[in-house]
């Protein structure tokens, strides 16, 4: 049984993080510095942008296309294993073992946006995630005889992981004065090679000031975001022993709430700059940088 366990939970422990990697689109309406409303090419999007613009907020051009790259580390929960043999139905073995994870991700993302509205932006993202990780085993098993000690193993086990992440989300955003708030909430796949994929849903709160550096428009914020990956993996390997052993993991966050800082500028109307990065309090931590090029259609 223990050499069995070994085999499969190093791979199944990394998963929850490749649905987690997608970073939202920012609240991009600013104030003109002069009070008017600055000159807008005419475009289908955004719905009520003339609405926006004789308020004097000088909108970004309706359509991005750009890039997010992540990099994410942070612990993993496991809290239940479940094994069988030959087609059996899988059953528990976690009275015998206790798994953690540690994972360090490099995320890279396609991402395409649009403004519906000033206040909505909707948005498509697809890349690739590569997993390291650090699984960690401590396995308890009866004694040989009766009376004798109970048998105990520790190990850590390198494993590395990679797959293909796409998702879809929403950001809603506003403001009074200087100061602007947004939700964003994403729905994400990951692919892994597993039996099944593995979904999540990542909402976050950002509030900050909306400003400008020289002429053009930069913002600051904070935010809180809550990473909901919690999944169960599924699959089936080889036994070291001959036949097959299929294998249910539950696993996720074990502390799934990071809070961030983070910033954006504008250097061009065509061009934007953002960094993000959070804590979750706990040693895990985050760094995303999204350059992103905004047009017409």
């Amino acid at each position: 049984m223990f050499m069995r366990h070994v085999k499969v939970a190093p791979v199944t422990a990394l998963c929850w993080l490749l649905c987690a990697l997608l970073a939202p689109p920012l609240a991009a309406a600013a104030p003109d510095s002069t009070g008017a409303a600055a000159p807008v090419k005419k475009s289908f999007l955004p719905l009520l942008g003339e609405e926006a613009t004789k308020r004097g907020i000088e909108l970004p051009l309706p359509f991005g296309s750009g890039l997010v790259f992540y990099h994410l580390d942070r612990d993993i929960e496991i809290t239940d294993v479940r094994i069988g043999v030959d087609g059996a139905p899988p059953t528990s073995v976690s009275q015998f073992a206790r798994l953690a994870s540690t994972s360090r991700v490099n995320n890279l993302n396609a991402k395409l946006d649009a403004w519906i509205l000033p206040f909505v932006n909707v948005y498509a993202v697809a890349g690739y995630v590569w997993n390291e990780s650090d699984t960690h085993i401590e396995v308890e098993l009866p004694p040989l005889l009766p009376g004798g000690q109970t048998r105990r193993r520790q190990m850590t086990i390198p494993t590395e992981i990679q797959g293909s992440v796409g998702g879809v989300g929403i950001t809603l955003a506003g403001g009074y004065g200087p100061y602007f708030m947004t939700y964003d909430a994403n729905f994400d796949q990951a692919d892994l090679g597993f039996d099944n994929r593995f979904k999540a849903v990542i909402t976050s709160i950002r509030g900050g000031w909306n400003g400008k550096a020289g002429v053009r428009p930069l913002r600051l914020w904070a935010s809180v975001t809550d990473w909901n990956t919690f999944a169960t993996a599924t699959g089936t390997v080889a036994d070291p022993d001959g036949g097959t052993l299929s294998f249910e993991v539950d696993q996720g966050p074990s502390y799934r709430t990071t809070y961030g800082v983070g910033g954006q500028y504008s250097w061009r109307p065509w061009l934007e700059f953002a960094v993000d990065g959070g804590i979750d309090g706990h040693g895990g931590w985050y760094l995303a940088v999204i350059p992103v090029f905004r047009f017409y259609l």
